[in-house]
């Protein structure tokens, strides 16, 4: 059996009435796609940190570390987590689980599921600030076109038009993902 169709045969739709824009295949296959495209823009670097926002972005920082390194096994992939209020990012201390100092000079990707107005991904990025980057990027699985805030990822896995009253929701199960419109 085909292991590759048996993935998106046999996920079930979590969501009555919601659509299935990108199936556990595609998942895998958008990802390993920006894996490749980080490599490509970081191809003199011999570490990276990828940063995931709790809760979201830290299963597919964590995706796109095991992509990351099956296609460069000599590079070191360093997968921390970013820890704030989705709701009052303004007003709550954002988190992040190692120190940022040894990162100086160093390639820094925050990674998140869902991009809609920028806001907590600017938020998101504030632990950074205070320390020089080689390079701060933004990876995001979907991209909804909804920006408020001036944060435009360099990494999308799928950019995607929605309505103000659609709802995109990225399920992980059993170690693949898919991403539902609803």
């Amino acid at each position: 059996m085909n292991t590759a169709n048996s993935t998106s045969e046999s996920h079930k739709a979590p969501f009555p009435g919601g659509t299935c824009i990108l199936s556990p295949d595609r998942c895998r296959q958008t990802l390993r796609r920006m894996a490749c495209q980080i490599l490509e823009r970081n191809y003199e670097e011999r570490r990276i940190l990828l940063a995931g926002v709790r809760s979201g972005g830290d299963g597919v920082a964590d995706q796109l570390a095991r992509e990351l390194k099956s296609l460069n096994p000599e590079l070191v992939v360093e997968v921390t987590h970013i820890t704030l209020d989705k709701l009052h990012p303004d007003q709550s201390p954002v988190n992040i689980g190692v120190d940022v100092v040894p990162w100086t000079n160093g390639v820094v990707v925050v990674v998140d599921d869902v991009a809609h107005t920028g806001r907590t991904l600017l938020h998101a990025l504030r632990p950074f600030l205070g320390t020089s980057l080689l390079r701060l990027q933004v990876a995001v699985l979907v991209d909804r076109a909804h920006k408020t805030h001036p944060i435009h990822p360099d990494y999308v896995g799928l950019s995607l038009a929605t309505t103000l009253q659609e709802h995109i929701e990225v399920v992980q199960s059993d170690g693949f993902f898919s991403v539902w419109l609803l």
